[in-house]
């Protein structure tokens, strides 16, 4: 049974949701503001692939012209201005999106910078591991990187050999 009492704390509650304090407002732009940010710290290219109005997707190729940074400041602000006219679910959900394929690929990066130094260390359980995971894999032609890369390493010489390994692991990773 409703009541006037549930009734008048239901309207109050619609006001509530309707009405923001100031201090709500300037989280709300500056949480935007951030998203703005996180955005123009993309590059061009990659902004272009976000679907943004085309007014906005131009105030950020200006914003790439920009060399002073007061100015870049201002027109940051503009762009926060306009970004808060725009529905931006869809932009931080691109942005994680971007930034959990940049994740993965450091965590394949590094899972290869380990392997590559474990093979250098002499690891036959390493070696078995990329024979067994890679069945392309030209075991001839890994073990004469390897064995180049020591004797680089041996003599102090640029490690050519070291990264032409982490290339081909690479390859082998990826193909």
């Amino acid at each position: 049974m409703v009541t006037d009492h549930d009734h008048e704390q239901a309207l109050e509650a619609e006001e509530t949701d309707e009405y923001l304090s100031r201090s709500e407002k300037k989280r709300r732009s500056t949480a935007i503001q951030k998203i703005g940010e996180e955005l123009a710290s993309f590059p061009i290219s990659a902004i272009r692939s976000f679907n943004l109005p085309p007014d906005l997707l131009q105030e950020y190729e200006e914003l790439y012209t920009i060399t002073k940074h007061e100015a870049k400041r201002r027109k940051m602000q503009y762009i926060g201005k306009m970004l808060r006219e725009v529905d931006i679910e869809p932009i931080k959900a691109r942005i994680e999106e971007v930034q959990e394929g940049k994740a993965a690929q450091s965590a394949d990066f590094h899972h290869l910078e380990r392997l590559r130094e474990r093979l250098l260390q002499g690891d036959k359980d390493a070696l078995n591991s990329v024979v067994e995971s890679y069945p392309t894999v030209d075991i001839q032609k890994l073990r004469q990187l390897i064995r180049n890369a020591k004797k680089e390493m041996e003599k102090q010489k640029p490690l050519k050999s070291s990264k032409l390994l982490f290339r081909y692991l690479r390859e082998l990773e990826q193909g």
